[in-house]
C-alpha cells in the first residue's frame, strides 16, 4: 500500500487544530491554559468577555493576578497538585475581573504533558454568580415563609414516601394474584383435558371412586421437614417414570403436596385401567394445583383489602375531622402502611387494651407515629427491634415507642424538636419531622412528648389527655 501523501496529513492536522480552536473559542465556559510558572499560554473569548482583560493584558499577567486575594491560598495548593500531573475534578474559587469585581466560579483542572513533564494546566470554569444569587434568594424565601412552606414540603415528602411504599406493598399481592390467575387458566385447561381422557376411557363407578379418593386428608404432609418432602418427591417421581407418566418432574411436588405417596400410588394403580392411569394422575395433580392457586388468590385479595383498610384508617376517611378513636388502631394502621420499611425490623407490642378511646383531630396523630417510627427505623439501620407500649397514667394515655438503635447524642437531645434541626446526613432529613410531631402533640392535642436516649435504647414518650382537646 503506497504511503499517505504528507501534504494530506498536514491538511488534516490543520483542520483538526482549527476545529479545536473553534470549539475552545465558542465555548460558554471560561477556558485557560496556564504554564507551570503561572503565565498564560492561552485563554478563550468567554474568559476575556467575563473578566475584561485584553489580549495585551494577558502577556503581562500571571494566574495569581486574576484570583481574588481571599482565594489565593486555596488555589495555590490546588495549582501545586496540578503542576505535578494530578487532576482536579472539581473546585470552587473566586476570580477577579480587571475592574476588581468578584466572580465566583466552579470548574476542573487537568494537566498537559510533554513526555513525562507537565507543560501546562488546562482549566475549565463557569461563572456561578447567578446560581449563588438564586441560592441566596431561596434561603431568604425559606426564612420568610419556612413555617408554612417547609412544613407543606415535609408533608408532601412524607406522603410521597408512604405512597411509594404502599404502591410496593400493593404491587406484591396484586402481582401474585395476576400470576395465579394466569396459572389457573392453564391448570384448568390441563385438568379438563385429563377429565376428557378419563371419560373416554369408560371407567366404572368404583374406578371413579378410586380416583376421587386418591387424595385423603390424613396423608397431607403437614409438618414434614424439607428433607422428608424431598425424599417423598423423589419416590413419587420415580414411580411416575416407571409407569410411563409424562411430566413426572412437574407432577411429583403437586402430588406430594396433596398427600399422595408412592405406596398410595401402588394401590391406586391396581384400581384403574393402565390406559387411564396417566390421565388420572394428571387430573389429581392439576386439581391440587387449582386449589393452591385459589388459596394464593384469596390470600392476595385479603392482603390488598387489608392495605386499603389500613389506608382508610390511617387517613380517617369518611369520618369527621374530630373523633374518638382507639389509639391502637392508628398505631396498627401506621405499622401496616410502613410495612415496606419494617420488613427486617422486629415489632414488639405491649398494649393496654383497656385504654378508652381518645379524641383526636383528623389523622394528624398518625403523622406522629409515622415520624417517630421512621426515625426508629433509621436509628436501627432497618434491622433492629422497635417496642410500642401503651398504658394509662391518671387522666392521660401514654404511648412509648422504643428502639435499640444508635441513640441520640446527649448534646442533641435538647434540640431535636427544634425546627430545621436534624442529626441525619445532609439530604436525608429536613429537621421538620419532630418539630411537626411536637406541634401536633402539644398544640393540637394538649399533650406532651419527651425523649430519653442512650446508645442501644431510645424512648419517645407521648402523653395525651383522655379529655377532648381544649377541655379543662
Amino acid at each position: 500500500m503506497p504511503p499517505t501523501d504528507p501534504s494530506t496529513d498536514d491538511l488534516r492536522l490543520i483542520e483538526s487544530e482549527q476545529r479545536y480552536q473553534t470549539v475552545i473559542q465558542n465555548a460558554s465556559d471560561m477556558i485557560q491554559s496556564v504554564r507551570p510558572d503561572g503565565t498564560f499560554e492561552f485563554v478563550n473569548k468567554a474568559w476575556h468577555d467575563r473578566l475584561g482583560y485584553t489580549a495585551d493584558d494577558l502577556s503581562t499577567l500571571i494566574v495569581w493576578d486574576i484570583i481574588h486575594p481571599d482565594a489565593i491560598e486555596h488555589c495555590q495548593s490546588l495549582f501545586a497538585l496540578a503542576v505535578t500531573g494530578e487532576s482536579i475534578p472539581y473546585m470552587e474559587t473566586m476570580f477577579r475581573t480587571k475592574d476588581g469585581e468578584k466572580v465566583p466560579v466552579e470548574g476542573n483542572v487537568s494537566s498537559r504533558f510533554l513526555g513525562s513533564t507537565v507543560v501546562a494546566t488546562h482549566g475549565f470554569f463557569r461563572d456561578i454568580t447567578e446560581r449563588l444569587r438564586a441560592q441566596e434568594l431561596e434561603v431568604r424565601n425559606v426564612q420568610l415563609e419556612r413555617d408554612k412552606q417547609a412544613r407543606y414540603l415535609e408533608k408532601m415528602a412524607a406522603l410521597g414516601k408512604l405512597s411509594a411504599g404502599l404502591a410496593h406493598e400493593l404491587n406484591n399481592p396484586a402481582a401474585a394474584a395476576q400470576r395465579a390467575g394466569s396459572r389457573l387458566t392453564e391448570s384448568l385447561t390441563r385438568r379438563d383435558s385429563a377429565m376428557r381422557e378419563l371419560i373416554g376411557a369408560g371407567l366404572a363407578p368404583d374406578q371413579w371412586q378410586a380416583i376421587e379418593t386418591l387424595l385423603v386428608d390424613d396423608l397431607v404432609p403437614g409438618s414434614l421437614t424439607p428433607l422428608e418432602i424431598s425424599d417423598r418427591e423423589t419416590a413419587v417421581e420415580e414411580w411416575l417414570e416407571d409407569h410411563g407418566v409424562e411430566g413426572a418432574w412437574d407432577l411429583a411436588p403437586a402430588l406430594v403436596q396433596a398427600g399422595i405417596v408412592a405406596d398410595r400410588l401402588d394401590a391406586f394403580a391396581t384400581q384403574v385401567p393402565a390406559a387411564a392411569l396417566a390421565a388420572a394422575v394428571h387430573w389429581q395433580a392439576e386439581g391440587q394445583a387449582v386449589r393452591e392457586i385459589a388459596e394464593i388468590i384469596v390470600r392476595s385479595s385479603h392482603r390488598i383489602s387489608e392495605l386499603v383498610s389500613a389506608v382508610k384508617g390511617y387517613s380517617y376517611m369518611d369520618r369527621a375531622t374530630e373523633q374518638h378513636v382507639d389509639i391502637h388502631e392508628g398505631l396498627e394502621s401506621t405499622i401496616l402502611i410502613l410495612g415496606h420499611r419494617l420488613r427486617d425490623v422486629t415489632i414488639a407490642r405491649d398494649y393496654d387494651r383497656e385504654l378508652p378511646a381518645i379524641r383526636v383531630l383528623g389523622s394528624s396523630l398518625n403523622q406522629v407515629w409515622t415520624n417517630i417510627l421512621d426515625n426508629a427505623i433509621d436509628a436501627t439501620g432497618g434491622t433492629g427491634t422497635v417496642t410500642i407500649r401503651t398504658r394509662r397514667e391518671g387522666d392521660a394515655a401514654v404511648v412509648e415507642i422504643e428502639d435499640d438503635g444508635c441513640g441520640i447524642p446527649p448534646e442533641d437531645q435538647a434540640r431535636i424538636f427544634e425546627p430545621f434541626f436534624t442529626t441525619k446526613p445532609q439530604g436525608q432529613g429536613t429537621g421538620l419531622g419532630l418539630d411537626t410531631v411536637w406541634r401536633i402533640v402539644n398544640e393540637e392535642h394538649g399533650g406532651t412528648i419527651t425523649v430519653d436516649s442512650e446508645r442501644g435504647r431510645t424512648v419517645f414518650r407521648v402523653t395525651l389527655p383522655l379529655t377532648e382537646p381544649g377541655a379543662s
